[in-house]
């Protein structure tokens, strides 16, 4: 499934927008009006992940004899995380959200018969299960009643606990165990009288090379392969 992160941040902008506008006409008395003043809070992070590949394949692909595509595709995903989140100042905190994501990838390869010279497809599944340790920057914008817009950025490191790096298994598509990845989102805060509740969207880009070259057709057609995911989530805090 392909994700539209376009249309994604879009869509979130509108409501976004449109809710804080009805907050402004609304004179709403304000729930928990010392949170933010907390220098450190806790919670938890629940959500959806679509993680898939951004795949490089080399130049001369199409000269590589018997190779004639490859596509990622994702599946959806569970994801977890702690909350830990420091006030530095009054627009902008510190978070790390340690915690783990399952999910699952799949390369789609289309390969030229050498005796018949048909193409047929074939894929290659990869199960992962990542503990993440994301290090982000929340930017806050003026809190209006009991809402508040707000972005992060910043760079995540993951272990994948079901790599196969090790392995030597030419029927396998092996990934490196380490990635690393630059994130950023976007949502807004919800205050209630004893907690407070944040819908978000997240987006992340790897930056290293993940993929294991064993020379087997099935990763001699890719120069870099790097994992990319968007995150739909809920905090509570």
């Amino acid at each position: 499934m392909e994700v539209n992160y376009k249309w994604i941040y879009i869509a979130l902008i509108i409501l976004l927008q449109g809710t804080l506008a009805s907050a402004q006409i609304l004179n709403i008395q304000k729930r928990s009006p010392k949170y933010d003043y907390r220098p450190l809070h806790f919670g938890f992070e629940i959500g959806f992940n679509y993680i898939d590949f951004d795949i490089q394949p080399i130049e001369t692909l199409q000269s590589l004899p018997g190779l004639y595509s490859i596509e990622s595709a994702d599946r959806p995903g569970i994801t977890l995380l702690l909350i830990s989140d420091l006030r530095i100042g009054e627009h902008l905190n510190l978070r790390f959200t340690p915690g783990i994501s399952y999910t699952q990838r799949d390369l789609f390869y289309r390969i030229t018969d050498p005796f018949s010279g048909t193409i047929f497809e074939t894929f290659k599944q990869v199960e992962s299960t990542f503990i993440e340790f994301p290090l982000l920057m929340k930017f806050k914008s003026v809190r209006v009643n009991n809402y508040r817009a707000y972005l992060l950025t910043g760079v995540k490191f993951m272990l994948d606990m079901a790599s196969q790096e090790k392995v030597d298994d030419p029927d396998l598509l092996r990934i490196i165990k380490s990635e690393l990845s630059y994130e950023f989102g976007v949502g807004f805060d919800f205050y209630f009288d004893y907690f407070k509740f944040s819908p978000q969207i997240k987006t992340s880009f790897g930056i290293n090379n993940v993929l294991v070259n064993d020379g087997t057709i099935y990763t001699a057609g890719i120069d870099q392969l790097q994992t990319r995911a968007v995150l739909i989530s809920f905090c509570f805090e």
